[in-house]
């Protein structure tokens, strides 16, 4: 009995020794590929890409390390199997087509880069790897009643978070561009209220009018009663500005986000015949038929073009 004692104590012992070395072994693993991510992203902001590409790739890239971690994988190790068993587990977080399909494209970027560092002898992403996305939902923009409802909400806020959203419905801005902002960054010329825009995504860095009148003659006036100094403009984060945005859907029943001002935005100069190519420039678009996708939401007036019988 006391051997039969003996020997299962010693077994809970191996467990034990089992597990923590299990789980020494994933934390080396994650930290691995943490070191390599944090060089990858060096390189990359060297090469120039925006702070928010780098952090957008920061976090895409870490969910990918959990799962190394979580199935006791070393990145010089991965096979083509390995990223699409990825798919999956984000899948059955019940992320969309279109969230996965973007952190494979990521995943993507680093392994064409670890390739050229001699980390991995081929890329292993294929068209394969991405999920399809079959049910894309036309853009749509505010109707002109939302749109009034939502001024006349922004209207009753405090003067910041007003300006901010503001000049979004001026610019079509980014959120996190708007928040981002310093009071150097506003100016007057000619008249016209400009910002100059740094740091955005995909190199979009632009300088840009308040293109409508109202939001100008807002940004502009908050602007001068503001102190100059290094603070944002508007002191507020880009995830307070969403919180607003969420808490104006929830108390009107109507759907929105703060993106949903960029796609009202280019749908507006779109109804007013602007050219493509200028909304494009003024949204800090990579290419024109992103542009034409925003603008797909315009109200479309066909009575120049209908046959009359």
């Amino acid at each position: 009995m006391g051997s039969l004692t003996l020997s299962y104590s010693y077994l809970k012992q191996l467990d034990h020794r089992t597990i923590d070395l299990v789980d020494t072994r994933q934390m080396y693993v994650f930290m691995q590929f943490e070191n390599l991510m944090e060089k990858f992203l060096e390189d990359k902001r060297l090469e120039g890409r925006a702070p928010g590409t780098i952090e957008e790739y920061r976090f895409r890239l870490t969910e990918f390390g959990v799962f190394l971690k979580e199935n006791n994988l070393n990145y010089q190790d991965l096979t083509s199997a390995d990223i699409s068993a990825f798919s999956r587990y984000l899948f059955k977080k019940g992320q969309k087509n279109q969230t996965i399909k973007n952190k494979i494209s990521t995943f993507c970027v680093i392994n064409k880069w670890m390739v050229k560092e001699g980390l991995l002898p081929e890329v292993i992403v294929t068209d394969e790897h991405y999920p399809k996305i079959t049910n894309t939902k036309r853009i749509r923009r505010l109707t002109d009643n939302d749109f009034k409802q939502f001024k006349h909400h922004i209207d009753g806020l405090q003067p910041n978070i007003r300006a901010a959203f503001y000049l979004m419905i001026g610019t079509g801005c980014r959120v996190g561009e708007a928040a981002h902002l310093r009071p150097v960054d506003v100016s007057l010329r000619g008249g016209a209220v400009y910002i100059d825009i740094h740091d955005a995504k995909w190199g979009s860095d632009r300088t840009i009018p308040i293109t409508d009148k109202e939001a100008a003659q807002i940004v502009w006036r908050y602007r001068e009663e503001c102190t100059i100094d290094n603070r944002p403009l508007f002191r507020v984060s880009r995830r307070t500005l969403q919180w607003y945005a969420t808490d104006f859907s929830k108390k009107t029943g109507i759907k929105f986000h703060c993106h949903l001002l960029r796609h009202t935005y280019a749908a507006f100069l779109t109804e007013k015949g602007v050219p493509l190519p200028t909304i494009q420039y003024l949204l800090g678009h990579k290419s024109l038929s992103m542009t034409a996708h925003y603008a797909q939401s315009a109200i479309t007036d066909l009575s120049e073009v209908t046959a009359k019988i």
